[in-house]
């Protein structure tokens, strides 16, 4: 009785986390005029230490690592090709969990895994809310075992503002200052 609701259980986590994505990104969208107006001030604001690497930057590691522009499509593809991935891999780990010749161990594994796939899209979605609260257009998180790679909407980041993505990131994450790279877009 109880492995049939766990299942449930987490198919209903997974699309509540979706529901409220949808309904925080439709939010975010409402108070983008308002996060402009921050983001004016922000440039204003006295420059700061950073520990945080800039990179100036159609992989993760080919953004990173090459001084590519990223064009506003960039992050609609990327978040809707983020969110297929990881439904797919939903979907295999939910088949391991349902599957009656699947072993407990194995199971408990899968549904583990599951859950932390989830926590890591909120975590990231967080982020991304949290950063363009900030007043940056855009932005996509990766988060990985160890750390952090970032590519924020702008064409350049004073100091200051990569010094506030990092502090978020930080926050939201506990990983450490130097495991958090930040891009631009150029």
């Amino acid at each position: 009785m109880m492995i049939r609701k766990k299942p449930f259980i987490i198919v209903s986590l997974i699309v509540l986390l979706f529901v409220v994505g949808v309904l925080n990104y439709n939010f975010m969208i409402k108070e983008e005029e308002l996060a402009k107006t921050n983001a004016k001030n922000q440039e204003l604001e006295k420059e700061g230490p950073i520990n945080a690497e800039l990179v100036n930057s159609q992989t993760e590691e080919e953004i990173m690592a090459n001084s590519k522009n990223i064009s506003k499509e960039f992050f609609i593809d990327y978040r809707l090709e983020r969110d297929k991935n990881r439904s797919q891999h939903v979907e295999l780990l939910e088949n391991i969990v349902e599957n009656e010749d699947t072993d407990t161990e194995t199971r408990s594994q899968a549904q583990n895994e599951m859950i932390n796939l989830v926590k890591l899209s909120e975590k990231e979605m967080v982020i991304e809310n949290l950063i363009r609260a900030k007043g940056f257009n855009d932005v996509i998180v990766f988060i990985h075992d160890g750390y952090v790679n970032a590519i924020v909407d702008a064409k350049k980041l004073s100091a200051a503002n990569a010094a506030q993505i990092q502090d978020i990131i930080n926050k939201e994450t506990g990983i450490s200052l130097d495991k958090i790279s930040i891009a631009t877009t150029n």
